[in-house]
């Protein structure tokens, strides 16, 4: 049975790629300025943590 309510808490990050991996580009990075990344999305369930859903994607 599912609860009444529940808390979805949207996320994204910058995973830094290293060589050449299909649809990185070059976009904000702050731990590794001018490298091509990913910039996933995440979406938790707010009480357990647990990961939902993700989407990995560039940075258009």
């Amino acid at each position: 049975m599912l609860p009444e309510s529940l808390i979805l808490d949207l996320d994204s990050t910058v995973d830094t790629v290293y060589g050449n991996q299909k649809g990185d580009e070059v976009g904000y990075n702050s731990h590794k300025q001018g490298r091509k990344s990913y910039y996933p999305l995440l979406v938790y369930e707010g009480e357990s943590r647990m990961l939902v859903n993700a989407a990995l994607r560039g940075h258009s």
